[in-house]
């Protein structure tokens, strides 16, 4: 009899997510097994239970933030070996088109993410490319690990990469929820004079100010969020990252730059965003609108060693810990704010984290 094992399978709106045997994963050529130890709840996830239609199809295993031990390996892998400490990053591109080739591999058409494109890693263990893998060092638990592969790794690509974030600059971060709050503590690692949070929700706010936040607007109390966000940066943020995906939020961004500025849309919203200013002010102000989706491995390389060596605490950052019969009792909570979650982590019982 063939091995099996559990996994939190999506079924789709009506039916939602049901615990599962499966068959348990075999490495193919070029692939790795991963036992799991951690994999994150994300917001990316609720918007499936919400209608998103999912680029793989259903039903399917979600999660895209996992962390494990390295349990089995294909024919011709070899940088790779049982019991290695790694996290999945959340994709892996061809690395021969010319997308992958001009620097975007995460923007890759043939990008393979577990949870989005195969399945993911609300299960007992997952089989994915080799190239997604990346070493967690000593140092940095599997659960910080997993986390990290997206909630904090997208927000530093956004940064670092998108915007190109300079010392000194002054930023803004419209929402404050999972992303948003990284985006938040990054900006002051990566070296922003000033960070301003803005949030509809006091205890985020609360968790912004601890985080580094040098200012906190309540957007429930201001009517005009970029002139608030004007009037505290002297003239408008460098910077504005926005993890909503709200286009109000991407109008709000563009209105509260300095001339020179970027907005950087990091929030997932179906929406389209409407920036109500006039092309020759848009020009003469010289405003750069910018996507940011994902993160490159090195991203997550650097992620892994500021929280080795102190800079980052990531399992701080983590407000709940679940078992994997408990996965859509954590999407519900996620949606709905109950319990004020600020990071959710499924902990499976089978990884071993030793650090």
């Amino acid at each position: 009899m063939s091995r099996r094992m559990r996994a939190a399978r999506f079924h789709g709106t009506e039916i939602g997510i049901r615990i599962e045997e499966v068959a348990y994963p075999q490495p193919g050529p070029g692939e790795v097994v991963v036992k799991l130890a951690a994999c994150g709840i994300c917001g990316s996830d609720v918007h499936f239970l919400e209608g998103m239609p999912v680029p793989g199809g259903l039903p399917i295993t979600l999660g895209h933030e996992p962390a494990g031990i390295v349990e089995a390996v294909g024919t011709g892998v070899r940088d790779w070996r049982a019991g290695d400490r790694v996290a999945v990053h959340l994709g892996a591109g061809c690395g021969s088109c010319r997308v992958c080739l001009s620097g975007h591999p995460n923007c890759c058409p043939q990008l393979v993410a577990p949870g989005l494109h195969i399945d993911g890693a609300f299960a007992e263990a997952i089989k994915v490319p080799a190239g997604t893998l990346v070493r967690v060092p000593a140092g940095v638990s599997l659960a910080a690990a997993a986390v990290s592969t997206d909630c904090v790794a997208s927000p530093y690509h956004a940064l670092a990469c998108r915007a190109a974030l300079r010392p000194g600059e002054r930023v803004a971060v419209i929402g404050c929820g999972g992303l948003g709050l990284q985006a938040v503590r990054l900006a002051g690692v990566l070296g922003a004079a000033q960070v301003v949070a803005i949030d509809v929700s006091e205890i985020a706010l609360q968790r912004a100010a601890k985080a580094g936040a040098t200012d906190c607007v309540d957007a429930r109390a201001k009517n005009d969020i970029a002139g608030a966000i004007q009037a505290l940066t002297g003239g408008g943020a460098d910077v504005v990252v926005e993890c909503v995906g709200a286009a109000a939020c991407v109008a709000d961004g563009v209105r509260a730059l300095l001339p020179g500025g970027r907005l950087v849309a990091v929030g997932v919203g179906m929406t389209p965003p409407l920036i109500d200013i006039p092309q020759a002010f848009f020009a003469l102000q010289e405003f750069s609108v910018l996507g940011s989706f994902g993160s490159h491995q090195h991203d997550l390389e650097e992620i892994f060693r500021l929280i080795a060596s102190g800079v980052l605490d990531i399992d701080g950052s983590i407000s709940h810990r679940l078992k994997l019969d408990e996965v859509a009792e954590g999407l519900e909570m996620l949606r709905t704010k109950k319990g004020d979650p600020q990071r959710i982590v499924v902990e499976l019982a089978g990884g071993i984290d030793t650090m």
